[in-house]
């Protein structure tokens, strides 16, 4: 499992960033996706990712200028054996297993 910290996002909708953490609660290395509800307004980096165990990975966030509204990000997880080298893998191959949903209000 997987939380993120700071849970959620405010921003200006004239722009603006943010800067989250993955956090791991597992024992295994975690692969990450990263998806938005409004891919006009937002960019994140990296889409894709790893977490080692117990550990975290650092998200930034990016608010282009737009109409204000409320959207969310979808942080998606899978277990990955400690050699893996393309956190694409697991997703690819349907072996997503939960997923953690960030809310991102321009206002």
């Amino acid at each position: 499992m997987i939380n993120i910290d700071p849970p959620s996002g405010d921003c200006p909708a004239s722009g603006g960033s943010s800067t989250h953490n993955i956090v791991s609660e597992s024992e295994s290395r975690l692969a990450f996706k990263v998806k938005s509800s409004n891919n006009e307004s937002y960019r994140v980096r990296p889409v894709y990712g790893f977490v080692d165990a117990k550990g975290k990975a650092k998200l930034d966030v990016n608010r282009l200028a737009g109409p204000p509204k409320e959207d969310k990000l979808v942080i998606q997880y899978a277990r990955v054996p400690a050699d893996e080298t393309d956190p694409k893998a697991p997703f690819a191959a349907g072996a997503q297993q939960g997923e953690v949903v960030v809310k991102m209000v321009a206002t």
